[in-house]
């Protein structure tokens, strides 16, 4: 399938990440993300993922790399889902830290909005993370309503 043109922004606004995994039995894990950022190439995503709370996801990862994102605006449910094998894992380096920071401080602002206890907030962990970078080769629309579970086109969101 092909992936979507415009990706950038597709994704602009989504700030609410959880990414998906699976060992060698097909068990899944799912854990929540520090942030998502996209490559410069415009089809790549890397996403951070907390070396506290993501020990299973990134030993399926590195057992398999399957991956799937999704990707959510908690304000008003938009949601994407994005797959991919995930090509690189590493740690994250400190010079990504304060853009990681900005991407979570995104979604705080976005559930406190909607009433999250800051306290809550305050125990979400951060980092320090591992980054895990994978070409998009799937995208599928899962905004509650009639499309989602569609595949997303080339050009982007009808």
């Amino acid at each position: 399938m092909a992936v979507p043109g415009k990706l950038a922004s597709l994704l602009e606004g989504l700030v609410a990440v959880h990414v998906a995994t699976r060992d060698a039995a097909l068990v899944p894990d799912e854990v929540m993300a520090a942030a998502a950022l996209l490559e410069l190439d415009g089809r790549s995503l890397t996403v951070y993922l907390p070396d506290a709370t993501a020990g299973t996801a990134l030993a399926n990862l590195r057992d398999n790399g399957e991956v799937a994102v999704v990707l959510s605006q908690p304000l008003t449910h938009r949601t994407v889902q994005l797959k991919g094998r995930v090509e690189t894992l590493r740690a994250a380096r400190e010079e990504e830290r304060e853009a990681v920071e900005r991407f979570a401080a995104a979604f705080d602002a976005e559930v406190a909005a909607i009433g999250l206890p800051p306290a809550a907030l305050r125990r979400r962990t951060r980092w320090p993370c591992a980054a895990a970078t994978f070409a998009v080769r799937e995208a599928y629309e899962q905004t509650p309503g009639p499309r989602a579970g569609e595949p997303l086109a080339p050009e982007g969101p009808r």
